[in-house]
């Protein structure tokens, strides 16, 4: 999330100078509405800032390839170097709904709008979404660890060919199946364990489609051990066409084309904050004009 100057600031300049030098019957209810929005804004420095901190510290996370440790687990002495980006995001998050609440019960002169409670509005849910993707990112690259070594043990099962006399043929295809079936599992267990995440918005085209690439590679290897494990081999051609085709879902056009239309929609929020903190400057200048 890019740092930008609070828009609180910029209501606080506006009703200060709108109040300043001018006879207003509004006076007194702007000068209460001050000190009290500048005690909120005061407060909120701080949520901001922890939720920039902890965007930086996740990003090098990923970059690094490490993580916070924030909890010991039962038992087991560790070195706890602090509160995960998740954890912090977590509890900047709490504090910024509870200043919006403070905010709304402030009684606000008609004239200095509701800009300032839209802000922080979109600033909480941006703090939530970057928050689940947070969570997410470790989980989901968790959740897939054991692909990697099982797709490398079927591919050394499967590229055994040497075989002399029926027996041994036999054999063979017996022990092909098996690493099929084990990796059809393997697949089936992979799907179960991303159910239970909750992609945001912008990792869900990349979530769909390894959803889909699981499925149809388990499909493909259950149907090619059952072919095997019949002793049949000469029409499974189409078969592994089919589980090659699901491997490479995630890597589509379409997929590609879904993910960058997900990131630019992210985008578009963050873009969306900083042209609302333009249209407070333009409150500004309208709440000058109404308390000449």
């Amino acid at each position: 999330m890019s740092p930008r100057r609070s828009a609180v600031v910029l209501i606080l300049l506006a009703l200060v100078a709108a109040g300043c030098g001018h006879q207003s019957s509004e006076r007194p209810a702007v000068a209460r509405y001050v000190k009290q929005v500048n005690t909120i804004e005061a407060a909120l420095a701080a949520p901001l800032a922890s939720v920039t901190s902890a965007g930086n510290a996740f990003s090098r996370q990923q970059r690094s390839g490490g993580y916070v440790l924030s909890q010991r687990p039962a038992g087991k002495s560790i070195l706890v170097l602090g509160p995960s980006p998740e954890q912090t995001l977590q509890k900047a998050l709490t504090g910024i709904r509870a200043l919006r609440a403070r905010l709304a019960a402030v009684g606000a002169p008609p004239a200095a709008g509701h800009l300032l409670l839209e802000l922080i509005d979109g600033e909480a849910a941006m703090t939530r979404e970057l928050a689940e993707l947070v969570a997410y990112l470790p989980a989901y690259a968790a959740a897939l660890g054991p692909l990697g070594p099982a797709t490398r043990q079927l591919e050394t099962v499967l590229s055994r060919r040497t075989a002399y006399g029926a027996a041994a043929v036999s054999a063979v295809f017996a022990t092909k199946a098996a690493a099929l079936r084990r990796f059809q599992a393997t697949t089936h267990a992979l799907v179960v364990q991303l159910h239970r995440l909750r992609p945001p918005p912008v990792s869900r085209p990349g979530y769909v489609a390894e959803v889909t690439a699981l499925r149809g590679m388990g499909a493909s290897a259950g149907r090619l051990a059952a072919m095997l494990a019949s002793g049949g081999s000469a029409n499974v051609g189409p078969v592994l066409a089919q589980f090659d085709r699901a491997a490479g879902n995630g890597d589509t056009l379409a997929v590609q084309r879904a993910e960058i239309a997900a990131t630019r929609a992210y985008d578009s929020r963050v873009s969306a904050l900083d042209a609302l903190s333009q249209k407070v400057t333009v409150e500004r200048l309208q709440l000058s004009n109404t308390l000449k």
